[in-house]
């Protein structure tokens, strides 16, 4: 949809999958990201300590993201994680000239995992405080999988 602005340009109501496609050259069919959600739902599901799962571009555009109440700034979030995940990967190739298989974050009541999903893309997780690392990163490594086989198709 176009319209006039007050200075006579046109304007046009973007959305971010649009946004998404022209940066990445690709978009995510509706059955793709509803099979993501899916992925992200049973992911929850499975291990009752992750209170929230993203999935989130490499440019920090957020993708998929359940359950919606936990992350109420999903855009700030998906920057956040892709640029944790930026960084921290670009000083492991710096430090160890290797790369990053998962970042944790703790904080004084929860974890933050991040990994990377695919390529293109990151999956973050939030948890209580009492989660089991391995556990968790089991869990996300099988969601992650998934994903990659959704993604691939």
């Amino acid at each position: 949809m176009s319209k006039k602005s007050k200075k006579g340009r046109l304007e046009e109501n973007v959305s971010v999958d649009d946004i998404l496609a022209v940066i990445t050259g690709e978009t995510l069919a509706e059955e793709k990201l509803s099979k993501v959600s899916e992925v992200l739902s049973n992911l929850i599901g499975v291990n009752e300590d992750i209170k929230g799962a993203m999935l989130v571009s490499m440019e920090g555009f957020p993708v998929a993201s359940h359950p919606p109440e936990i992350f109420k700034e999903e855009a700030r979030v998906a920057a956040a994680i892709a640029a944790i995940f930026a960084t921290s990967e670009r000083n492991a190739l710096d430090l160890v000239n290797e790369h990053v298989s998962y970042i944790a974050v703790k904080t004084s009541n929860r974890y933050i995992i991040i990994q990377l999903a695919t390529e293109d893309y990151i999956i973050a997780v939030i948890t209580d405080e009492k989660a089991k690392l391995g556990i968790l990163l089991r869990d996300l490594t099988n969601a992650t999988q998934n994903i990659k086989k959704i993604l691939s198709i």
